[in-house]
């Protein structure tokens, strides 16, 4: 089964069909495209087109998204205003234990221009906010977005 994409001109692949796996996304001017032109000569209908899948990353794709995921100051900040954790920063500043560690993110959020998902900052304050590698990944992404 199949979807199309008619604004991209891409077919999404909803099951498995012949060289195609479940979650492909085939545009027209792929020779794969062929399989979908087949399976549309079969008399099968495309699926209204309801988005692209979501298909996990590796662990060495993640790790490579997160040694290049970066976001503006302001767009992290926002974020933090959306989810709710704006409030909670200069306390979970203070609270940092190691007086070094807590300058240092204390002077990194106050005058950072880009927030690295990698910085030994954004980790710190993160974990100090109670985020998850996980949750700090989706911060950057929500950011990303605005």
């Amino acid at each position: 089964m199949f979807s199309h994409d008619t604004v991209e001109g891409r077919a999404v692949c909803l099951e498995s069909y012949g060289s195609l796996k479940k979650g492909a996304v085939v545009p027209e001017t792929n020779e794969l495209y062929a399989d979908v032109e087949s399976w549309l000569a079969e008399g099968n209908q495309l699926a209204d087109f309801s988005g692209y899948p979501e298909v996990p990353m590796s662990e060495e794709q993640l790790q490579q998204w997160r040694e290049s995921a970066s976001v503006t100051s302001r767009q992290g900040e926002q974020q933090l205003i959306i989810a709710g954790l704006d409030e909670q920063v200069e306390a979970a500043i203070g609270a940092i234990e190691d007086p070094l560690q807590r300058k240092l993110t204390s002077a990194w959020y106050r005058r950072a221009s880009t927030w690295e998902r990698m910085n030994p900052e954004f980790i710190a304050l993160g974990q100090a906010l109670g985020l998850t590698d996980e949750q700090m990944d989706e911060h950057i992404r929500e950011a990303m977005k605005l």
